[in-house]
């Protein structure tokens, strides 16, 4: 009876030790493991970023809901090139969406655009904000 119970503790410690060695702890970096494109689902595609094509676009999907002519809280409104102009020369539109500090952070209560998006605006501005 000794010897079946030594053999039993001697194979349960073997099959411990393998099993403990296939789930070993290791620490990897998810983004490496799993990068996320810039845009969440794609490449960020920052060519023609023209203010028609692209940026005004996304004014339209991601702050007119609050800050189009009909909705302007806080007293901006963002409907228009007109508009959008002048937030993006005072330093207000980039300020607030990079949620830089001086400025309330938009989308108010939300997450922080994605990177692409704000690429996307960086690159229009970069090339000097043509109304085109």
């Amino acid at each position: 009876m000794k010897n079946t119970f030594r053999n039993f503790l001697a194979l349960s410690f073997i099959f411990l030790g393998i099993a403990t060695s296939f789930s070993s702890c290791y620490y990897d970096i998810e983004q490496e493991l799993y990068p996320k494109p810039i845009d969440g689902g794609g490449n960020c595609d920052t060519t023609n970023a023209t203010f028609s094509l692209k940026v005004y676009p996304l004014i339209q999907t991601k702050c007119n809901s609050c800050h189009s002519n009909a909705s302007s809280l806080g007293g901006v409104s963002l409907e228009g090139y007109a508009n959008v102009i002048t937030y993006e020369q005072n330093g207000k539109l980039m300020g607030t969406i990079n949620h830089s500090s001086g400025f309330i952070p938009m989308p108010q209560g939300g997450a922080k655009l994605s990177d692409c998006d704000i690429a996307i605006l960086n690159t229009w501005i970069n090339a000097g904000a043509p109304n085109n």
